[in-house]
């Protein structure tokens, strides 16, 4: 007993709190309200509530392990696991185990959960033969991963580099040209070529020559070439690529002036000569000399725009001669000189 209040034993808990309400001395309000308060909280002490299931650290499997084929080369790639079996994140991935035909081939530090991976497996110098691979992810505490999909290939010859690649950047445009690979020509079906400034694009010819308009004037250009062979309709890339640099820096003059021709009137001569055929070119210049070996100087105070010009000052047995000019200011040669008659 505390406090008189007598101790409580199998009685109905309202009924005891009635009872300590009544001893004598009487409790205060408050003292009832605390001892009310405990009361209600004996009922909970001690009840377990459902059990939580336990975490399975344990990463997903790999979905989507690939290979391809890259000259003298296997390429795997795969998306490592983001989250365990469990559905937590995965936090803790240590390796990927690449298999092939079930044996261990290499063993690699995880890069990140969720983000993408690749290896690369040289080719022996018999590349022929069925291959498979699986993919297998443990964690730093020894957890291991279901083994992933399985990715198979059957390496095949591929042509080697292409050669004589050259590029040059004229008339608004850079082209490109090269030769067939000197190993395997005859496998060369087509080619790919790529800026390795716009990462992830490509294009593809049959041909051994490419032309790009899609450039900013001054801008330091790399390009890469290489010869792909086409396998059931598949597309497989050669050794290299073959690699080449250029600033857009137009340097090419247009080409020298031909056909020219004069036919005199009574105000003067009137001279003509064959088109360039240039998309960047500008125009012409005209020149005039009275000794064929030199002293030409121009009589057109700008740019002729058309293969035409006429000579108010004509005099006959004067010399004649004619130049290109295109937008980046190239000039050519001068033509081989005219006399007139």
């Amino acid at each position: 007993m505390m406090h008189g209040i007598p101790l409580l034993k199998e009685e109905g808990w309202m009924r005891q709190l009635l009872l300590c309400c009544r001893v004598s001395p009487p409790l205060r309000g408050g003292e009832c309200i605390i001892i009310l308060l405990l009361f209600a909280l004996l009922p909970a002490c001690g009840k377990e509530g459902p059990p939580l299931p336990p975490f399975i650290r344990v990463p997903e499997a790999v979905k989507d392990l690939n290979v391809v084929q890259s000259g003298h080369t296997l390429v795997l790639t795969w998306t490592n696991p983001a989250r365990n079996i469990d559905g937590s994140a995965a936090t803790n991935l240590a390796h990927v185990q690449i298999r092939n035909d079930g044996a261990i081939v290499a063993t690699l530090n995880v890069s990140a959960p969720g983000q993408s991976q690749s290896h690369s497996i040289p080719l022996d110098n018999s590349p022929g033969g069925f291959r498979t691979f699986t993919a297998v992810v443990d964690t730093t505490q020894g957890k291991t991963s279901q083994v992933s999909n399985t990715a198979s290939i059957v390496p095949v010859e591929v042509p080697g580099k292409v050669s004589g690649l050259r590029a040059v950047f004229d008339q608004r445009r850079v082209r490109l040209e090269w030769q067939r690979p000197q190993e395997h020509p005859e496998l060369a079906d087509a080619y790919v070529i790529a800026r390795t400034d716009t990462p992830g694009e490509s294009q593809t010819v049959s041909n051994t020559e490419y032309e790009d308009n899609q450039y900013q004037q001054g801008k330091i250009l790399t390009y890469q070439v290489t010869a792909v062979r086409r396998v059931s309709a598949n597309p497989v890339m050669g050794v290299g690529p073959e690699s080449i640099t250029i600033t857009v820096d137009d340097k090419t003059a247009p080409a020298v002036p031909t056909g020219l021709d004069l036919v005199q009137s009574d105000t003067g001569g009137y001279l003509t000569w064959a088109p360039n055929s240039e998309t960047d070119l500008a125009g012409y210049h005209v020149f005039r000399s009275n000794d064929a070996n030199g002293g030409f100087r121009s009589i057109s105070e700008r740019i002729v725009l058309t293969n035409a010009f006429f000579d108010s000052s004509y005099r006959s047995g004067a010399y004649y001669g004619v130049s290109a000019v295109d937008e980046f200011g190239n000039e050519s040669s001068m033509s081989a000189p005219l006399r007139a008659p």
